[in-house]
């Protein structure tokens, strides 16, 4: 499946599903070209500044050939000036929006080291839609 066909947007309503399902995993974000899934992981969306979001059952970093993935920091804002919705919709019909999130708690650590980035555990409520939707503009 390749991801970089999708185009989203931010939504301001939740649209009429005519199909639904739940993605939960630790979430991971490749903000390159990314063609095929990693194994194991699970395609949940493609955000309007093309960020593929993908969760995975673990919190090991997923490998697939092509795409640099890292952790995605959960920030939600339901207005495009964040640049981090609380829904996205793409040009496919394509629905994603997140229910719930626990981010990883860590502890203090000294100024001369990188701190190493754990990955979200969210919840996302997926579908797809044919209905109408006001699209919030860019």
């Amino acid at each position: 499946m390749s991801f970089m066909l999708r185009q989203s947007h931010y939504v301001s309503s939740v649209p009429m599903l005519t199909r639904q399902w739940i993605v939960e995993g630790y979430i991971w974000q490749c903000s390159g070209p990314c063609d095929s899934a990693p194994e194991d992981a699970t395609f949940v969306a493609v955000l309007p500044d093309h960020t593929t979001l993908i969760a995975t059952p673990s919190p090991a970093i997923p490998v697939s050939p092509g795409c640099l993935f890292g952790a995605w920091k959960v920030a939600i804002h339901s207005d495009a000036a964040e640049q981090t919705p609380l829904a996205v919709l793409d040009t496919l019909g394509h629905y994603a929006q997140i229910e719930s999130f626990s981010v990883p708690l860590t502890e203090d650590e000294p100024d001369d080291m990188d701190p190493i980035v754990a990955p979200s555990f969210c919840r996302f409520l997926c579908g797809e839609t044919t209905g109408e939707l006001h699209i919030c503009p860019d």
